[in-house]
This record gives C-alpha cells, structure tokens and sequence, in this order.
C-alpha cells in the first residue's frame, strides 16, 4: 500500500482549509443607515415643503445602506407595514419597499425594516413613521400672493379672479380634477369642469346701489375623477364693496 508523502498531507490540509474559509461570511461593519421617503401626489410647482401621502397614495421607502466587507445586495431585507410582515416584498436586496395608503382612519402608518447576513452575525433594524393627510385645496385672489386669508374684498362692477391650488391628490395633471365653483347661497357659478384653467374663476359681481358691504360665500368642491376616495372643499368669505 503506497505511502501518503508529507507533501500529500499538506496539500490536503491547505484544500480542506480552502473550503473552509468559503463557508465562512465575511465581518460585516456598519457605516450608516437611512431610511427615506417619498410620496406620489400632487403640489403645486413652487410648493418647497414636503409631498405627503393620502389615502389611496403610493409611498416608496428607500434603504441607503454604507457598510464595509460585504455588498448590500447580498443582504436580507424585511419589510414590515404596521408591525405586518411583508414577505412578498423582502428579500435580498430589496432595498425599496412600496405600499398604498389603505388604512382610512389612520392618521400615520409606520415602516419597519430589519437587514441581516444569512447567520444573523450582522444585524441592524430601523423604523420611521409616515404621516397621512388629506387633500386640500386653498384658494386665493390672482392679484395676491397671500393664500392664508380666508376673506377677500372684491368690487362690485367688475371681474375678480380667484386661483385654487390643489394639494396632495394622487394626480399628475390638474385635468385630473373637477373643479365646482359656487357663490351666494350656493348657487352653481360654473358646471363641474377638469379643463385647463378650470382651477381659475373669474366672477363678476353686480354693481351695487348702496355703499353697505355685502358678504358672500365662495365655495369650491374638488375631486379626482378616477379616486372617489380623494376630494376637497374649501370656502372663504367674499366682502363686496
């Protein structure tokens, strides 16, 4: 029976310590972590604070993962919505997570993620919570800039224009949305309209025989034509002079 030389034994020694070393997960260390998120509804284009969801919205939430001795896409993500785990959207490297805006009483809804190596040697968890809104509408004089007033001043005799912006609609454009102006008494002043510049009412006010202010409501009740469950109203006081 041939001898087995000591060279054999230490090429063996070095193959099965080869093998050995592959089976073994690289240290992983943690340079940052963090979570953000954005939603898809509409604002206005000169609109500087944040988009938020509403319900029936989509909401990505994205993972900026740094870590050093491994890749991220080698890594476990999961998902959770509520404290509910989301198996069909974990997994490796499923750094995005998207959901809808379901829960209709809620007024926010909380996205926790846990990222781990197959051994569980490395392991972090992060959590954030989105506020939920509703949509709005604001409406303000085209000859002023102040969209907090809730009354204007108008003359009577002449045509006044009046701007609604809407916000938080899960829209892209605003013929996206029906418009439906009403004034004194809520009388209809214009169809229900979601043409362009049907966020724009020009009213023009009858002349007056005494000098007395008279105060009026303008009203405007706002929809998405293809989700009943997004709509806005706004009224605001009109003093004519």
């Amino acid at each position: 029976m041939p001898l087995i030389t000591s060279a054999q034994i230490d090429f063996f020694n070095d193959l099965f310590n080869t093998q050995e070393n592959t089976d073994v997960e690289p240290e992983i260390s943690l340079q940052n972590l963090t979570l953000v998120w954005s939603a898809d509804t509409y604002t206005p284009y000169e609109y500087q604070g944040r988009t938020l969801p509403v319900v029936s919205s989509e909401v990505t939430v994205s993972a900026i993962l740094e870590i050093s001795g491994n890749s991220p896409e080698r890594l476990k993500y999961s998902w959770f919505l509520d404290d509910v785990f989301q198996e069909d959207k974990s997994g490796y490297g499923r750094d995005d997570f998207k959901f809808r805006i379901r829960n209709t009483k809620s007024k926010s809804q909380t996205v926790s993620l846990q990222i781990f190596n197959e051994s569980r040697s490395f392991f972090i968890e992060r959590s954030l919570t989105i506020p939920v809104v509703e949509p709005e509408v604001i409406i303000y004089p085209s000859r002023s800039s102040d969209q907090g007033n809730q009354t204007s001043a108008v003359k009577a005799g002449r045509t006044s224009s009046f701007v609604a912006k809407p916000y938080f609609f899960s829209i892209e454009k605003l013929t996206d949305l029906t418009f439906e102006w009403h004034f004194a008494n809520n009388v209809r002043l214009t169809a229900v309209s979601s043409t362009y510049g049907a966020n724009i009412l020009d009213l023009l006010v009858s002349e007056k025989t005494d000098n007395q202010v008279l105060e009026q409501n303008l009203l405007l009740d706002v929809k998405n034509k293809t989700n009943s469950f997004q709509d806005a109203s706004k009224m605001i006081k009109v003093q004519i002079y």
